[in-house]
């Protein structure tokens, strides 16, 4: 049986696929290209990346992943267990710069694949700290091919060396790449897929308001008489001017002026269908909203998907990403710069609880019987909370309990009576507050359903609805019924 070759320590630790080797990679003297393929069909013009974010829709999607981002609260986790004073030093540090503004800028590497920042450091009480981030436009840097292992290497293209560009100094950029392939440093971003949804949206946009333009507003007509002189002709053209300014229509035969309007031109809705979907399109790849998010299905079905603005695994994603390139940069820099421990920092992602539903499940989990402990409604909602002081017992009726003997007294027969209607309707309460809290519960959630709708979802949770306590009750209010019918008849009415 033959042995596979154990390959040598040389061969484990070297590459042997590197992208230098790639024949379809070809370098111009070694400047690296991007491997997005519609910017080089574009010529590398990496503007046409930058544009797409002044879309309407393109830039609210942007707003709201990087917002889920920097809303999330972060952290600082020191890389040597119990190293807690490294980690509040460094927190201290970060509270001092625009941190959170910092990472906005960073993710502005999802459109264009990479995102560059200079850190502009300053002296403050003998130590080094940054005192600003200026944005760079990605255009301005390319990355060469390193000698020997060193790998790619980051340059900026200067008025003195418009092909390499010019060497940078260190501790001072910072890189965020989104999506990376190839070996190829420059990453790739979302502008590749939002390119297209953008230009059929701005063409379908253009096509709509001609329309509108065109159709929307009569166009005034006027007609002159064969033969008629220059000087009429001026006459007609000026009264046709004053009555519009978007343009008229002169013709022969008859100086009369009327109004063209498109027959049926209300009716068309073409441009507008291609604009919902290509909107529709831009936040599916920048948010990961299924299409029905956009409101294009059934009421109930939108209403069943439409939960969160931003998917949290979208959101985990961008957070680790961006914590990987800030921890291998500015947060090392300033752990050596300041001599404190090698930390970590982070954002705490987690799913916001809707306390409004909480509170809700809570309740009808109530209703069948179950009572939540003060622990768990404080862990739940927070500190502060305490179970409600019941009052004292109504007092019990005097005299006999209302039965066979009590009816020969008409005093107690009507205590009796009217305290156990107090303690039914009492009782009731809940339960009909319950009852119409989980009708008003379908109401809630599906606001666009028709009556039919509803009633087929009345129907559907009308087994679900608690009936042992309302069947109780049903009985007590029989025995009052009873009580109250018999003194009736005894007292002749």
């Amino acid at each position: 049986m033959a042995t596979k070759p154990i390959p040598s320590k040389r061969e484990l630790a070297s590459e042997a696929a590197p992208r230098q080797t790639d024949p379809m990679e070809v370098d111009f003297m070694g400047v690296i290209r991007g491997n997005d393929p519609l910017l080089r069909e574009r010529g590398a013009n990496i503007d046409a990346y930058l544009d797409l974010s002044r879309d309407g829709k393109v830039f609210a999607s942007l707003n709201r992943r990087i917002g889920a981002l920097v809303s999330r609260p972060w952290a600082v986790e020191p890389v040597r267990e119990g190293d807690t004073a490294s980690a509040e030093a460094l927190s201290e540090i970060l509270r001092r710069i625009p941190f959170d503004q910092l990472c906005r800028d960073l993710m502005g590497a999802l459109i264009v694949g990479y995102a560059v920042v200079e850190v502009i450091w300053e002296v403050v009480g003998g130590k080094w700290l940054p005192a600003r981030f200026p944005v760079c436009r990605p255009g301005r840097f390319v990355y060469v091919d390193g000698e020997g292992s060193s790998g790619p290497e980051l340059r900026l293209l200067t008025t003195h060396d418009m092909l390499r560009g010019e060497a940078l100094p260190a501790c001072k950029f910072i890189v965020h790449r989104v999506n990376p392939r190839d070996d190829n440093p420059y990453g790739l971003g979302l502008g590749l897929n939002l390119f297209w949804p953008v230009f059929f949206k701005r063409r379908g946009i253009i096509a709509w308001a001609k329309f509108c333009d065109r159709f929307g507003t009569p166009t005034p007509w006027g007609r002159y008489p064969n033969g008629a002189a220059p000087k009429d002709k001026k006459t007609l053209s000026d009264a046709l001017r004053a009555f519009s300014n978007d343009g008229y229509i002169m013709t022969p035969e008859g100086a009369l002026i009327e109004l063209l309007e498109a027959h049926g031109g209300g009716n068309i809705t073409t441009q507008e269908a291609l604009v919902k979907t290509m909107n529709s399109d831009i936040a599916e790849i920048i948010l990961g909203q299924e299409s029905g998010a956009e409101g294009n299905g059934g009421a109930l079905a939108a209403a069943a998907k439409e939960r969160a603005d931003v998917r949290l695994d979208l959101v985990q994603a961008d957070s680790d990403l961006l914590s990987e390139t800030l921890n291998q940069t500015l947060i090392a820099w300033l752990c050596d710069f300041h001599g404190i421990g090698p930390c970590n920092v982070y954002r705490k992602i987690k799913e916001e609880v809707d306390l409004k539903a909480e509170s809700e499940t809570d309740v009808n989990v109530a209703s069948l019987g179950f009572e939540l402990s003060e622990e768990a409604a404080r862990a739940k909602y927070g500190e502060g909370w305490s179970r409600r002081k019941t009052g004292p017992e109504p007092p019990a009726p005097e005299g006999e309990p209302p039965g066979t003997a009590a009816f020969s007294e008409a005093g107690t027969v009507d205590e009796a009576t009217r305290d156990l209607a107090r303690l039914t309707a009492a009782e009731a309460q809940p339960i009909i507050d319950d009852w119409i809290g989980r009708i008003a519960a379908i109401i809630k959630y599906y606001p666009d359903a028709t009556p039919e709708d509803f009633q087929e979802r009345l129907a559907q949770i009308y087994g679900d609805l608690p009936t042992g306590d309302l069947i109780e009750l049903m009985a007590k209010a029989e025995i009052i019924a009873e009580y109250r019918g018999r003194r009736d008849v005894e007292a002749g009415r």
